[in-house]
């Protein structure tokens, strides 16, 4: 993969990152991320405004399988070798569990958290749990699709998505069906930057056809350095009424829900991870109040229905306690969602 010169812009984010702007030159290799020894992560000390700008704590990618064949709706090799690219368009052949994409579609993360996306029908976001800073990504599931879901040096995949959406995907309701994107006739991924302190990607789902209305509909998601969240925008070929976003609805959690100013916001934070019975997770999702008609639990979810709009802005966001710079309780994650509310607020 070539190198990219991208413009390096980074957000303020209050007690999470101080904003800057500058530009960067940042090169990915096939499926691989390299790191020097200054960008090494410190576990003892959070990271100054100085370090964010200068060490490499954001990244995105998505890596395909290569030297097999399709045999049916599964890619078929005789070991794991993968390919990053800065584009992709999925075969019609795509679906869960295919063995095509390195963890099943693409990856982002920050020095705080990581996250996945299902690029097939499933349409679900995962969480990847991390133990330190740096990005780890490039190393995940290069040995093939179990590895990741146990806890190891650099984190692990927590979240049990199931039937639902995980966290901050969209969805679609068909009568009081939730569908994910079970109807598509193209979906297509595009790189849109990475550099030290922010990335964002795009992804394009063609003729999604939900109750008889097929429409396109574009997602934007970007993350930065020093803030869990990932700000979503969706760009429709016409205004839906039954367009949902939300997160998985586990057992042994508190649900939290928040407003204050235009933005809102429903969380979820307990025994939820698949780390262990006693291991901790929070998951939220933020939302427009003008953009919201009504939120309200599913059958696997706590969802947020989104009015009839071309156009609409969200986002989400996942914490683990046991990250050095993470909140370690329910109260300190209801004020990181009280600072989020004031902050998205502050730059609108």
């Amino acid at each position: 993969m070539t190198k990219m010169r991208l413009l390096v812009s980074c957000i303020s984010a209050g007690i999470l990152l101080a904003g800057c702007n500058g530009s960067h030159e940042k090169a990915h290799e096939s499926a691989s991320h390299t790191h020097s020894s200054s960008q090494a992560a410190d576990h003892d000390h959070p990271h100054s405004q100085q370090d964010m700008a200068s060490k490499d704590l954001v990244y995105a990618e998505l890596s395909v399988r290569k030297g097999g064949k399709w045999v049916g709706n599964a890619y078929e090799a005789d070991g794991f070798e993968f390919e990053n690219v800065e584009s992709f368009t999925a075969p019609p052949q795509l679906t869960d569990h295919s063995y095509f994409l390195r963890y099943e579609g693409p990856g982002w993360e920050n020095d705080l958290i990581g996250y996945r996306l299902y690029l097939d029908w499933r349409n679900g976001i995962d969480v990847f749990v991390k133990t330190g800073r740096e990005p780890v990504l490039h190393q995940v599931g290069q040995d093939g699709y179990d590895s990741y879901h146990h806890l190891s040096d650099w984190g692990a995949d927590a979240l049990k998505v199931g039937k639902s959406l995980g966290l901050g995907a969209l969805g679609r309701m068909d009568d009081n069906t939730l569908m994910h994107m079970q109807n598509v006739d193209k979906t297509s991924w595009r790189l849109l930057a990475d550099n030290n302190t922010s990335a964002s990607f795009e992804v394009v789902y063609q003729g999604w056809d939900v109750a008889d209305k097929k429409i396109d509909a574009t997602t934007q998601y970007s993350i930065h350095a020093g803030d869990p969240t990932t700000m979503v925008s969706v760009t429709l070929s016409e205004p839906v009424n039954n367009l949902l976003t939300g997160l998985v609805d586990h057992d042994n959690t508190e649900f939290v829900k928040m407003q204050e100013g235009n933005w809102g916001v429903i969380a979820t934070f307990g025994k939820q991870s698949l780390l262990g019975e006693d291991d901790l997770l929070g998951m939220a999702v933020l939302y427009r109040l003008d953009q919201v008609q009504k939120q309200f639990t599913g059958e696997y979810d706590h969802l947020v229905h989104f009015k009839a709009l071309e156009s609409l802005e969200y986002g989400f966001l996942a914490v683990w306690p046991n990250h050095p710079d993470s909140p370690k309780d329910l109260a300190g994650f209801k004020t990181l969602l009280s600072n989020k509310l004031k902050l998205l607020n502050a730059s609108k």
